[in-house]
């Protein structure tokens, strides 16, 4: 199956492109603050086990 050929101008490639790194570059800052977060939410997660484990091993008072 053949699909049509697109033709577009420099000038509609340079809007799609302007297009492409505006949506583009939020997402990377996205992606470096949860890079950044991984460590915070490792240590939670551990401090969180740990409550848990701590609760099961003593009894009530």
């Amino acid at each position: 199956m053949s699909h049509p050929q697109i033709t577009i101008t420099p000038e509609q490639e340079a809007v799609l492109q302007e297009g492409l790194v505006r949506a583009w570059q939020p997402l990377m800052q996205m992606r470096e603050q949860l890079r950044a977060g991984i460590p915070a939410l490792r240590t939670a997660a551990r401090l969180d086990e740990a409550l848990r484990q701590n609760a099961t091993a003593t009894p009530p008072q």
